[in-house]
């Protein structure tokens, strides 16, 4: 459906990226670009009509001031949802500033991530003390961040540098949904993903993650309320990563890791309870030993596949009833210890939910359907695989059709909704992506790049590199980079994905 345009927000956000424009006057080097102006003028059409855009920028568009521009003027409360945390950040910290500044508004904004961005304080004090350290750089890092914890204002842990993305003590020093005490943590009204929220409600635009928006829509599928508060506008930039990722975040996983945390996190709830550590220590021990036994029967797996693939592997099947069973002896150990704390209560649920999920990864055929309908799907609609790690695993439910619950929760916001990347269309058309978007009739843009790729693009694989997981992979990359950036006298762009990224 094309973009109809009739309204003053369109004109205003031109103007401002024009040539003579505020932006132009009050941002070093900006240029003012027709594609960007043509997509702006999409956007304020959407958000004017309460309507929803699927726009395709190409790189170099300027999409990012394209559609800030008209969300910031039109001053309706909105949501900005962005691909990953780095680009969350980029967005908040360098461009929101430059454009709300240019444009002279004064709306509040805030950055608002999942909870496992932030430091808990109550998870920090529980893991002082407790001997799971297992190098001196492991306690180095902690001390680490003991210290920065009492200066932080934010609890954000990007701000700690050098603190890598998998550092095996963030799971002791954050919070998820299922260890959270809420508002029985003796810590709550220090808790930083409180503050974050309450940073978000009083805000008139928020920048989110992808994550934190399918997470926000899961809860409110279930009934639980919501993270993110009542807007008029969302931006969905990056787009084409959403339908993937909210595969995952409608299906059930199920990975080692979290396994091996209920159970040190059982044992460390029983250090203020007198004799529960006697009762709780035995089956925690077993759940760590059954889950490591699991993942070592599933040595012979490729690192990828089908759940049929894995039972037909001797001693898989085995495994998994080992895990059961000893996850629900947990379950059973902390039943009658579940009014003694919050937190033994919490891993008591935790244990009983992960009972659940594993039945139903792992449920025979002929009962599938009616655990299916229980639970909002049916015997066809998911697709049930395994996943490998150096040292995990992960179990993992994915529905087949996400359309359904992101057109529910589209239409249940009456917001303008706008979904924007460099690539959405296949061969000029979004009719794909729309269906996987649940949209229906949506207006539609395609703004090419500005560049010219035949003259002024070029193709370069460096020959003999090291594979990604190779320690001198970033060395070798940089030494094949140089005489590119040499001969374009540094006029060079270069994406660089980390070493995990790569091997994902």
């Amino acid at each position: 459906m094309p973009v109809e345009v009739n309204d003053a927000l369109a004109t205003r956000s031109i103007e401002a990226l024009a040539g003579d424009g505020l932006l132009a006057s009050r941002i070093p080097g900006f240029v003012a670009r027709d594609a960007q102006q043509r997509l702006a003028e999409a956007v304020a059409a959407a958000l004017d009509a309460r309507g929803t855009l699927l726009a395709e920028a190409g790189t170099g568009t300027g999409k990012t001031f394209a559609y800030l521009v008209p969300v910031l003027l039109s001053g309706q409360k909105a949501i900005v949802s962005t691909g990953t945390r780095a680009l969350q950040d980029q967005l908040y910290h360098r461009d929101l500033p430059r454009v709300r500044d240019a444009l002279g508004t004064g709306l509040r904004t805030a950055l608002l991530k999942g909870r496992a961005n932030y430091l808990c304080r109550y998870r920090l004090a529980q893991a002082q003390g407790e001997p799971r350290f297992t190098s001196r750089e492991q306690i180095a890092q902690f001390q680490r961040i003991v210290s920065w914890s009492g200066r932080t204002k934010a609890g954000d842990l990007a701000e700690i540098e050098a603190l890598p993305e998998d550092s095996p003590l963030l799971p002791m020093v954050t919070s998820t949904t299922d260890n959270c005490l809420g508002n029985e943590c003796p810590l709550w009204s220090e808790c930083f993903v409180v503050q974050a929220r309450q940073r978000a409600q009083a805000a008139d635009l928020v920048v989110v993650n992808h994550h934190l928006l399918l997470a926000d829509l899961a809860l409110k599928q279930e009934g639980f309320g919501e993270i993110l508060p009542g807007a008029q506008a969302f931006v969905v930039d990056e787009a084409h990563q959403l339908p993937e990722l909210a595969a995952q975040f409608f299906g059930e996983s199920m990975s080692a890791r979290p396994l091996v945390e209920l159970a040190r996190d059982a044992q460390g709830e029983c250090k203020e309870m007198p004799g529960a550590l006697a009762v709780v220590q035995g089956p925690a021990r077993e759940l760590e030993h059954v889950a490591r036994a699991l993942r070592t029967a599933m040595e012979g797996l490729p690192a990828r596949g089908t759940q049929a693939r894995a039972l037909q592997l001797p001693g898989f099947e085995d495994g998994l009833h080992a895990l059961s069973a000893a996850v629900a002896g947990l379950r059973d150990a902390l039943a009658p210890l579940r009014e003694a704390s919050p937190g033994l209560d919490a891993c008591h649920a935790r244990a009983q939910d992960t009972v659940s999920r594993l039945a139903r990864w792992h449920v025979p055929r002929d009962l599938e359907a009616t655990l299916d309908d229980a639970h909002g799907g049916g015997p066809d609609q998911d697709v049930r695989w395994y996943e490998l790690s150096p040292r995990g695993f992960r179990l993992q439910r994915t529905p087949l059709d996400v359309s359904g619950p992101l057109r529910m929760h589209r239409e249940q916001s009456r917001a303008a909704w706008v979904f924007t990347s460099a690539t959405l269309a296949v061969d000029g058309v979004f009719d794909h992506l729309a269906t996987r978007l649940g949209l229906d009739d949506p207006a539609t843009l395609l703004v090419p790049s500005p560049f010219d790729w035949q003259r002024q693009a070029l193709c370069y694989l460096p020959p003999r590199l090291p594979e990604p997981a190779s320690r001198d992979y970033t060395a070798c990359v940089v030494d094949a980079l140089r005489p590119v950036l040499q001969a374009s006298g540094g006029r060079a762009f270069v994406l660089f994905a980390s070493h995990r990224a790569l091997r994902e």
